[in-house]
């Protein structure tokens, strides 16, 4: 499935996200619940619900200090049917796959995006089986996108039913939106720091090729860019850049190499550019690098999306943040009944 990227806002002063990913499997193990639904903002996990547990839980201290037992019991009423629901969902499907054996695993994501002061910018509706897509809300034309004769049972429901569009639509321009803006509101000082790179530049030789590599490690917000030059010149051509990951910390990795002739390597910089910084940095091989974390990015291990889904104890928090009591700010009492993440329906 060709999901939106969740991190892709992460941290900014400006777009928001708000994401939930739901994962149902039909034969569960131990470490593997038969289903789970995480919750992120900017990238930063906020909730989690697990069949193992059977409630929804915060995920982040800013979330806990701001919303009380009321709507976490709601959250968790939601968890509970999305459950069963997905249950039969898989039932029905792997029906209509016949012997093919697809149907083991079922994938959602769901969420929104606004800017700044609140404006709704897009929103995404999406499900998988297996890895594959299924069937994809388009918010512009209000129609449903199926990958295979098996979704476009589902897709034909829907349509005869004459309300999903329109439930979809206003859940993710109405719903998503306002929630999304609470939650902003409620982790803005740790959804807007900003933590600058460490950056290190090596070099391993093999066959009169050098090839370079620039990482850069501890950094927050997500966005950077990480280029290399030779001469002064970009070549972005030649570089090979790896995905931006997830630290356990709560901050993000990179890397991106280049080959290069051995008698070369001192006409080649590397450039990172990153919202922490007042300007671009330039990096040479056998130079010293690093900015603001001096060596802790040794230690750092990634921290994928899969970990947060299977482990209930994850929780991502930067240090020093404390966790407060329950108390609900912002008027949130008035909007209970108006759930932060959405009720799924059979298809």
């Amino acid at each position: 499935m060709d999901l939106p990227d969740p991190l892709a806002t992460a941290g900014r002063c400006g777009p928001h996200s708000l994401r939930y990913f739901n994962v149902a499997v039909k034969e569960p193990s131990p470490g593997v619940p038969e289903y789970v639904e995480v919750g992120y903002v900017d990238g930063n996990l906020i909730s989690r619900y697990d069949s193992d547990t059977g409630r929804v839980v915060p995920r982040a201290d800013w979330m806990e200090k701001n919303l009380d037992r009321e709507y976490w019991d709601r959250q968790t009423q939601i968890g509970q049917s999305n459950q069963q629901i997905y249950r039969v969902k898989m039932d029905t499907v792997r029906g209509r796959y016949n012997q093919s054996g697809r149907g083991q695993t079922r994938q959602r994501l769901l969420g929104c995006d606004i800017l700044e002061d609140g404006t709704f910018l897009r929103g995404f509706y999406q499900t998988a089986y297996d890895g594959q897509d299924f069937i994809a809300f388009d918010m512009d034309t209000m129609t449903f996108t199926a990958a295979d004769a098996a979704a476009q049972i589902t897709k034909r429901k829907w349509e005869a039913e004459g309300t999903e569009a329109e439930r979809r639509k206003h859940y993710l321009e109405n719903t998503c939106v306002e929630w999304l803006g609470k939650y902003v509101s409620y982790g803005r000082a740790v959804l807007e720091r900003k933590e600058p790179p460490t950056v290190r530049v090596s070099g391993k030789e093999a066959d009169g090729l050098l090839t370079l590599y620039c990482r850069a490690y501890g950094f927050y917000p997500r966005p950077i860019a990480v280029s290399w030059l030779k001469g002064g010149e970009v070549r972005d051509q030649e570089t090979e850049r790896g995905s931006v990951a997830p630290n356990s910390d709560g901050t993000y990795y990179t890397w991106a190499s280049i080959e290069a002739r051995p008698e070369e390597k001192d006409e080649y910089r590397c450039r990172v550019e990153h919202a922490s910084l007042p300007e671009p940095g330039l990096f040479a091989w056998g130079e010293p690098g690093g900015l603001g974390h001096g060596e802790r990015w040794a230690g750092l291990v990634a921290l994928p999306l899969l970990t947060a889904l299977l482990s209930p104890r994850a929780r991502v928090q930067p240090v020093g943040h404390r966790a407060g009591g329950g108390r609900c700010r912002h008027g949130c009492h008035r909007h209970h009944r108006r759930i932060g993440r959405m009720e799924d329906q059979v298809g």
